[in-house]
């Protein structure tokens, strides 16, 4: 599984990797760089395929929260 985001906050990068650990997912690559006040990252992941759709769900929530502060 791929993903993209633009994060308001670094830290948030830290805790997608983190929280794919604790899904059991691998985090198989990651590309960030920043520009301005947003980073731009794009993860990719291995694991179950249940995890996945768990991971990527937890993840549209914390872009989702980061989003409103």
């Amino acid at each position: 599984m791929t993903c993209d985001y633009s994060l308001r906050d670094s830290r948030t990068l830290a805790r997608i990797i983190n929280l794919a650990h604790r899904f059991t997912c691998e985090t198989v690559a990651v590309d960030a760089s920043k520009a301005g006040s947003t980073t731009r990252v794009r993860f990719a992941f291995e694991g179950p395929p249940v995890a996945l759709v768990r991971l990527r769900a937890q993840i549209e929530r914390i872009i989702a929260s980061e989003s409103l502060v």
